[in-house]
């Protein structure tokens, strides 16, 4: 029997949307407004600081205190970055909280949706077209492999530019091997009725030119985001190639 992590739940309370301020990542805050006035979700706008470290094995020139002055400059301009962003979207009439943390990308993401119980994380691609991102992964594909909850995958142009307006009037479920009925319904249930959209169960052949808003599919824990991606089967490699959004649940490892 498989097992699902978290589902979408019955009733969407948080959506957790991270962000570094850069082109991509705003792209993806007109698919955070939809799901938020749809469901009634609160957003929780995450920003995670990753401070300069000097280097030690370099010689110092000048004012060794100048760069701690430009790090606290730095730092003092993403906190007034989040907080305009969540004031914005205050005055847009959500409700929206702010949290700004130090330390890793994918680590802070993963254990402030787990702190906030996330329903659901929202996040902005770019194209991971080059052979060291493919290699590196990204933080986008760092917490689609290891959310507790569905992680909603934004695609965007390399000039940070949304591919897809955010709109939902149909959605394709991948159809893979152990597919259910049930599975299905779990994971596409909430999203057919906030929407009003239609749902469209597909094989993986007639996936890639479905005339779809939004694609929903299971990533198996067989292997990692990585071994997909040098090992892809047609549906995982959707992720990274796709020019829809992906929202993507997990069974349980």
């Amino acid at each position: 029997m498989l097992i699902l992590t978290n589902l979408i739940h019955a009733q969407m309370t948080n959506l957790l949307f991270p962000t570094d301020f850069s082109n991509y990542t705003s792209a993806a805050l007109d698919w955070v407004r939809l799901f938020a006035r749809k469901t009634g979700a609160t957003v929780t706008l995450l920003h995670m600081y990753q401070p300069m470290l000097p280097d030690t094995t370099l010689p110092t020139v000048g004012d060794p205190g100048l760069g701690v002055m430009a790090s606290m400059e730095i730092e003092d301009i993403s906190r007034k970055r989040l907080n305009e962003l969540a004031t914005e979207l205050q005055a847009e009439g959500l409700s929206v909280t702010a949290e700004w943390r130090i330390g890793s990308v994918d680590d802070g993401i993963l254990e402030v949706a787990r702190e906030y119980s996330a329903d659901l994380i929202i996040m902005g691609r770019s194209d991971l077209s080059t052979f060291f991102d493919r290699l590196a992964g990204s933080a986008v594909t760092d917490v689609a492999d290891e959310a507790v909850c569905p992680v909603l995958i934004v695609p965007t142009t390399p000039e940070g530019q949304s591919i897809r307006p955010a709109q939902v009037h149909t959605i394709a479920y991948a159809m893979q091997a152990q597919t259910t009925q049930s599975m299905v319904t779990a994971q596409t249930e909430l999203l057919v009725d906030a929407f009003n959209a239609k749902l469209e169960v597909l094989t993986e052949d007639k996936l890639e030119h479905a005339h779809a808003d939004l694609i929903v599919m299971q990533l198996s824990p067989k292997a990692g985001f990585l071994d997909n991606l040098f090992h892809p089967n047609h549906t995982t490699a959707l992720i990274k190639k796709s020019d829809v959004p992906v929202l993507v649940y997990h069974e349980k490892k």
